[in-house]
């Protein structure tokens, strides 16, 4: 008798704790299920659209800001100079539409996730009247997963991407603050290699004038109703070789002399610098080597280069550099200019 109370009482017991558990269970149902899946930018952007765009990280709202202007998007944290459509594309085409898997809603813990005030990226976005258009906070990447976790400004809520978000903002190590070289448009110059007649350049050792021989255009017969597109005995620009002009007359090795071309007209930078002080302050106020290509259509581009700016922190050495008549001033690497500057016995064909 005494044994079967006992087992009555167990299973009683065991009756109570069940009911107790699934009570519980039921509360974090009821407090945590949602659709698994949420929108948290609803609508799809472009370039065209916006008007600014800024990226801030913890209490700086703004480490990045770019401005859409009628000659084109600058950034604005980078004294206006020009920015990357392709880096500006990219962003807006990964948080277009932007989906993610809810995990939390606990303000307590927002840091775990990289989420914080003061650990998350902050992507903003502004119409061209300056209304808010679009806005995600960035936390960290999980573990044995890819995306991030993301979520609303003034919201908990946090959710997982399936995207990485962090890669396009030039941010490879996770959240951190976002800086304002991966936004350039670092290509300094580009110039139709076509349309070049001349190349003088001028440094310590005097001036270097070299030019263009071009061959003749020769037209093979064809049937009198098609005229030939350039008469005979015309420049053939797609074929040439260089001569040396000054401080003597000579032939010089073709390679090389295209080398010093090329070097010219697809020059890219490492960086940009304040067009608003003083030129002297980067030895381009009366700069000591500057390089000119001379045009066909006799227009020509001088590009003036200045003193080493030393490497400091995350800032690459290089050499500043203007082109005459515009604002921004450039920084690019010993490496090109050393490409450009040549001495004579540096372009004599090989013996």
């Amino acid at each position: 008798m005494i044994k079967n109370r006992n087992i009555l009482i167990l299973a009683a017991v065991l009756l109570v704790l069940l009911g107790i558990s699934m009570v519980q269970k039921a509360g974090h149902k009821k407090s945590t299920s949602r659709s698994s899946t949420d929108k948290i930018v609803a609508d799809t952007f472009t370039a065209d659209q916006l008007g600014r765009i800024t990226l801030g990280f913890g209490q700086d709202d703004e480490s990045v800001v770019l401005l859409s202007t009628p000659t084109g998007w600058v950034a604005a944290s980078a004294w206006d100079a020009p920015a990357s459509m392709g880096r500006i594309d990219a962003l807006l085409r990964n948080v277009s539409d932007l989906s993610g898997e809810f995990r939390s809603d606990k303000k307590s813990v927002l840091g775990d996730y990289g989420l914080s005030a003061e650990s998350a990226v902050k992507i903003r976005a502004y119409d061209k009247e300056g209304e808010p258009a679009l806005a995600v906070d960035i936390g960290n990447k999980p573990e044995r997963a890819s995306g991030n976790f993301i979520k609303r400004p003034e919201s908990n809520e946090v959710y997982l991407t399936a995207v990485n978000l962090l890669s396009p903002l030039g941010l490879y190590d996770g959240p951190a603050k976002p800086g304002y070289q991966h936004w350039l448009d670092l290509q300094a110059v580009q110039a139709d290699r076509l349309a070049v007649d001349r190349v003088i350049l001028r440094d310590s050792d005097g001036n270097l004038e070299m030019a263009k021989e071009f061959a003749e255009v020769k037209n093979v017969p064809g049937p009198e109703s098609t005229p030939p597109a350039v008469e005979s005995g015309a420049d053939d620009r797609t074929t040439w070789e260089w001569k040396l002009v000054a401080p003597k007359t000579m032939a010089l090795a073709k390679t090389k002399a295209d080398g010093v071309l090329n070097s010219l007209i697809g020059l890219r930078a490492v960086d940009v610098a304040d067009p608003g002080a003083d030129l002297a302050v980067y030895g381009l106020a009366s700069p000591l080597r500057t390089a000119t290509l001379m045009m066909e259509d006799g227009s020509d581009l001088t590009l003036d280069f200045g003193n080493l700016r030393e490497a400091e922190g995350d800032l690459q050495a290089g050499i500043w550099m203007k082109i005459q008549g515009q604002p921004s001033i450039w920084v690019v690497t010993e490496y090109t200019v050393n490409n450009i500057f040549k001495t004579v016995e540096d372009l004599l064909p090989e013996e």
